[in-house]
């Protein structure tokens, strides 16, 4: 489901509650219906104009920690004999490796067990 069609599912009973208080308005108070109309479209206007503001909070959750790792490119630091550092990014992480690699060597992430990356060489 995309960001745009979840927030206007969250705004749908905000949208509920506005018609249903502007039918209650129309009827006790001999409302116009046309008032109606365009008051229920207001809202749905103040809705549209609000979500480029809003639009963040209604994205799905990013992945985050070792897990998101996955994928990522990165250094040997200190040579992994099976295991040493490498720099992933400005980070510098725990890794093992099921072959000795050099220091300077490019890897790629392709699991991690707790905060250990697993890494193996990038071909090429």
């Amino acid at each position: 489901m995309t960001t745009w069609q979840r927030y206007w599912l969250y705004q749908l009973p905000g949208l509920g509650v506005a018609g249903a208080l502007l039918a209650f308005a129309a009827h006790r108070f001999s409302l116009p219906l046309w008032a109606c109309g365009v008051g229920l479209g207001l809202w749905a206007v103040k809705d549209a104009v609000l979500y480029p503001f809003l639009k963040a909070s209604y994205e799905g959750a990013a992945e985050s920690g070792p897990e998101a790792m996955v994928g990522s490119l990165g250094t040997v630091v200190d040579g992994l004999t099976p295991h040493g550092l490498v720099r992933i990014g400005p980070e510098l992480w725990r890794a093992e490796s099921d072959e000795p690699l050099d220091a300077g060597q490019t890897v790629r992430v392709t699991g991690c067990t707790g905060m250990t990356m697993r890494v193996e060489p990038v071909s090429g």
